[in-house]
């Protein structure tokens, strides 16, 4: 083949693989989540929107720059029309807080730094354990998985926003002590919480005595919490520079957690399950929204070489497929959302993650579905 026979062709390719890619499902479930899932304008400030807020803050960094203005204007309104009431008083409440740090890096605006000041100045005055880890609970004092999604996010946006390095050393601190408390060596995966009172209480949604009397660790490994700190892991590594003396500790961090991933995979399905290594019981059930964060963090431990071979880039591979196949369907006449998505869930024991119940929709089912399939798309694009 001569020269510009194959330049030709590669151009050809590449305008195909575009074309494609912009008819993907991560396409669609974005126009889905932007225009009438959940518009900017009913935007509220809490957890649950907060992660799809991440996803569109993802997806403005990874648009060409003629498709950022649709997600900028996105995370504008957005935060404009919740910034009266915007506050980080605890964990959940933080998490908003990342699209104010994002303004402020994109637009230069005060007002949006002096917000997420604010939001950081309330978010140092959250309950903490003896060591200063964060309480993901006002009332009692208790270590979740999930506390590292929603203050870590906050946390390094505002170092990427700021460089600042006391962000960074705050996020260091958080991840370290939770990482502690509540990883089970065995898998590398985390148990879902860890109690420091060590007291007989619940919460409006968590079974009571939760917590072992000995290590006060929960006693189940939940898959959608381990996702959230597979997520934030993989976006620590991409905000801190490889140079920094954070970034091979934080890429350990991550390598340990995926390492057995592969192998609790549903061959068939592409899933994973509610409880993760728990894949031969048979009241399981295949999980979406952490099929989604796992397969995202495998994909970006790829790109970035901190694993490697046909077993990583086969269950990026599967869990893409069996999403598509399994757990996206479609709604309206021209949008597609997602299925087999756990609801908001608190800590127990293996029959209450069982019985939770499975849903559609969901904004960090739909988030994630477009923050793994987006990326992916690109990815296997740099790779033809």
């Amino acid at each position: 083949m001569s020269g510009k026979i194959r330049i030709g062709f590669l151009l050809a390719l590449i305008c195909i693989a575009q074309h494609t890619f912009a008819q993907t499902w991560a396409d669609t479930l974005d126009n889905y989540a932007r225009e009438k899932y959940l518009p900017a304008s009913n935007y509220k400030w809490r957890w649950t929107h907060a992660a799809l807020l991440n996803t569109m803050i993802k997806q403005y960094k990874l648009a060409q720059p003629e498709q950022q203005q649709k997600y900028l204007a996105y995370i504008k309104k957005a935060m404009d029309k919740t910034y009266t009431v915007a506050n980080g008083k605890t964990p959940n409440s933080v998490a908003s807080g990342t699209g104010l740090a994002f303004l402020y890096k994109v637009t230069g605006e005060l007002k949006y730094k002096t917000k997420a000041e604010k939001i950081y100045s309330d978010y140092l005055k959250i309950r903490r354990t003896p060591e200063g880890c964060v309480s993901h609970l006002m009332l009692f004092t208790e270590l979740w998985d999930d506390t590292v999604f929603m203050v870590g996010e906050f946390l390094l946006a505002m170092y990427d926003a700021t460089g600042e390095e006391k962000y960074l050393d705050e996020f260091m601190k958080q991840f370290r002590i939770h990482r502690e408390k509540l990883q089970n060596k065995d898998y590398g995966l985390w148990v879902h919480g860890w109690d420091n009172d060590n007291k007989i209480h619940c919460t409006f949604c968590s079974q009571m005595h939760w917590a072992n009397k000995e290590s006060r660790k929960s006693s189940e490994i939940w898959g959608r919490g381990n996702g959230w700190i597979i997520v934030t892991l993989s976006d620590a590594l991409e905000t801190i520079p490889t140079n920094n003396i954070y970034w091979n500790e934080l890429a350990g961090y991550l390598k340990e957690m995926l390492i057995q991933l592969p192998e609790l995979q549903n061959k068939t399905t592409g899933h994973w399950f509610q409880l993760p290594v728990r894949n031969l019981d048979g009241d399981n059930w295949m999980e979406s929204s952490c099929t989604a964060m796992f397969a995202y963090g495998i994909n970006a431990a790829l790109r970035m070489g901190i694993v490697s071979g046909s077993a990583y880039t086969n269950s990026i591979d599967l869990a893409y497929t069996g999403l598509r196949t399994h757990s996206i369907i479609p709604t309206g006449k021209n949008y597609l959302t997602t299925q087999n998505v756990c609801i908001g869930t608190c800590i127990g024991n293996k029959a209450y993650y069982f019985k939770r119940a499975s849903t559609k929709g969901k904004p960090y089912g739909i988030g994630m579905f477009i923050q793994f399939g987006h990326r992916y798309d690109l990815d296997k694009l740099q790779r033809l």
